[in-house]
């Protein structure tokens, strides 16, 4: 298999990045929903949660790099151009998406006056002051984001299965590993 894609399929380095932040996002997801209000400092779940996200921060960024050096397969044969569009612009949603929430978790820790770490290897400056107003803004942001993405990702497997069983093209088949 091809590290680049072609124009039937992804390379083995869109699918790793796919099917890694898939799980990752999981995993994520999971974890912010068990740290709830616990300290914002240390490497307890709540610094695993600070953590991966700076890491999918770091891999949307390469994936957005590697997505504009490698131009994705073509549609299926009988994709309109509403379809395309629909399909093009769910996923720069994601990319979008997938910047700003680690974004604005980095702003709710500083604006809670702590400090976000990247596996306590390095910490990132600070760019917001310690301040409830924003926070409180900040950690609605983030929600809101949060369910947004989860949305677009149920919808991204729906049309991804209706592909397969429904339209029995290759679209699902050309991202399996």
């Amino acid at each position: 298999m091809s590290s680049k894609n072609s124009t039937s399929s992804y390379g083995w380095v869109a699918k790793t990045f796919h099917w890694g932040m898939f799980f990752i996002i999981l995993g994520q997801y999971w974890l912010g929903g068990n740290f709830k209000n616990e300290a914002y400092q240390g490497m307890g779940l709540g610094g695993y949660h600070f953590s991966v996200g700076l890491l999918i921060l770091f891999m949307i960024l390469l994936r957005f790099t590697w997505r504009a050096q490698n131009p994705v397969p073509e549609m299926p044969d009988g994709t309109s151009n509403l379809q395309a569009f629909a399909a093009h612009g769910l996923h720069m949603l994601f990319y979008l998406l997938l910047f700003a929430l680690p974004a604005v978790g980095v702003a709710i820790v500083q604006a809670k006056g702590g400090t976000v770490s990247f596996f306590g290897l390095f910490s990132v400056p600070r760019f917001i002051e310690k301040a409830e107003s924003t926070a409180e803004l900040v950690v609605s942001m983030h929600g809101i984001f949060a369910k947004i993405t989860l949305f677009c990702i149920l919808l991204h497997i729906i049309i991804a299965l209706y592909h397969h069983f429904g339209k029995k093209d290759n679209v699902l088949r050309r991202m399996l590993p």
